[in-house]
């Protein structure tokens, strides 16, 4: 079976895994113990770390791994971040979760009307990366309470999406022309 088609690989795993850390994580913000969420949180960290490293070193990459890994990022940050927004426990701000949410979901729409209307394949790109890691850190800032800080990593984390939304943007229009011209498939994304 070729490599991109495989399902159970181990990165596979550790990404489910990862998912699975949820569990505990909002169980534990729910009943206020921040520290003990935060053990999962690092877990779930290294998992993602782990499972990249894995998956390049032992040519162990699948599609289903690259579609896998950056969806359960966003479930887990976004369900976070719902729960702070509902609980009085946390000072999450609403407008940043609709933020979040909104972005992510054109961000998926447009990705999946590429693929399907295009031909066009965006993958992730050093930009957006940056902006996933600044979102995370801001989330995990605010489960903890740290503010000023929360709010300053809040305010890069949306400086950074910003920024990777244009060059998600720069990036499709650039291979629907380079597409139109020579026949490529792919675009950076994030």
């Amino acid at each position: 079976m070729e490599n991109n088609k495989r399902i159970w690989t181990i990165p596979n795993g550790l990404s489910l895994l990862r998912l699975l850390f949820l569990i505990p994580i909002l169980l534990y913000m729910a009943d206020g113990r921040r520290i003990a969420a935060l053990v999962f949180i690092l877990l779930g960290i290294a998992t993602d770390f782990i499972d990249g490293w894995v998956a390049r070193r032992f040519n162990q990459t699948s599609d289903l791994g690259r579609m896998m890994d950056p969806l359960i990022d966003k479930v887990n940050v976004l369900s976070a971040a719902l729960l702070m927004v509902l609980s009085p426990l946390y000072r999450f701000p609403l407008w940043y979760l609709v933020f979040l949410v909104v972005r992510e979901l054109s961000v998926l729409a447009f990705g999946l009307w590429a693929a399907r209307r295009k031909g066009v394949v965006l993958e992730a790109n050093r930009p957006g990366k940056n902006s996933a890691f600044f979102t995370g850190v801001s989330v995990v800032l605010f489960i903890l309470g740290w503010q000023p800080w929360a709010n300053l990593a809040t305010a890069l984390a949306i400086a950074l999406t910003l920024y990777s939304t244009w060059v998600y943007w720069r990036s499709f229009r650039a291979a629907v022309n380079s597409r139109s011209a020579s026949g490529g498939l792919k675009a950076d994304a994030d």
